[in-house]
C-alpha cells in the first residue's frame, strides 16, 4: 500500500473512533437517564449498546495502530 492511502485510512479510523466514543457517552447517559429518572426496562439493552460502541471503537483503534506502524516502516524504508 502507498503511504496516501495508509494515511486516508489512518484518518477514516480516527474519525471512527470519535463517533463510537461519542455513541458510546450518549448511550451511557440514555442509560444513566432510564435507571435514575424514569422507570423502564431498558438499563441492560442501553448498556450493551455502549459495551458493543466501546468495543468497535477499541477495534478500530488496533486497526489505527496496526495502519501506523505499516506507515512507519514504509517511511523508514
Amino acid at each position: 500500500m502507498n503511504t496516501d492511502h495508509l494515511k486516508a485510512r489512518m484518518e477514516d479510523y480516527a474519525r471512527f473512533i470519535i463517533t463510537l466514543l461519542i455513541l458510546s457517552v450518549y448511550f451511557y447517559l440514555g442509560t444513566i437517564i432510564t435507571t435514575y429518572l424514569t422507570e423502564s426496562n431498558y438499563e441492560t439493552i442501553m448498556m450493551g449498546l455502549t459495551a458493543l460502541s466501546m468495543g468497535g471503537a477499541f477495534f478500530f483503534t488496533l486497526r489505527w495502530k496496526k495502519c501506523s506502524q505499516a506507515l512507519q516502516d514504509q517511511e523508514s524504508q
